[in-house]
């Protein structure tokens, strides 16, 4: 199976979402993706299954320049309850290589602009088990 560039696995994507990339400002700075709290940009929906079989709630898909953030409610950072692998567009994000994760937010460390070069529109965002 191929998608958006990326070759995996049958059954190795645990759900994936269309994200319309919004932008927003705060300050001087500029991000872009989805954010729920801001009503920035847009998913095909929301509800996203994990590695355990739970739904959560997707809030947060932005590129805050040197950093792409991703929040799930209640997400837990672990192989068993979460996901391993975070694809967006052609951007493939390991969740072990995370920065930090708290309070259901993974962050990654990444100058990628897989979310800021596709303002206004629509890429696939993938939970992957592999």
């Amino acid at each position: 199976m191929a998608c958006a560039g990326v070759v995996a696995s049958a059954g190795a994507q645990l759900d994936f979402t269309f994200m319309t990339v919004g932008s927003r400002t705060s300050g001087k700075a500029t991000f872009f993706g989805f954010n729920s709290s801001t009503s920035t940009g847009s998913l095909s929906k929301t509800s996203l299954e994990t590695q355990s079989g739970n739904a959560r709630t997707c809030t947060l898909i932005e590129d805050q320049g040197t950093n792409i953030v991703f929040t799930l409610t209640d997400g837990e950072d672990s192989d068993a309850a979460g996901y391993k692998t975070l694809v967006i567009d052609d951007l493939i994000l390991s969740r072990s290589s995370r920065a930090s994760f708290s309070s259901g937010a993974w962050v990654y460390s990444t100058t990628n602009d897989a979310i800021s070069s596709n303002n206004g529109n629509t890429i696939i965002v993938q939970l992957r088990a592999d």
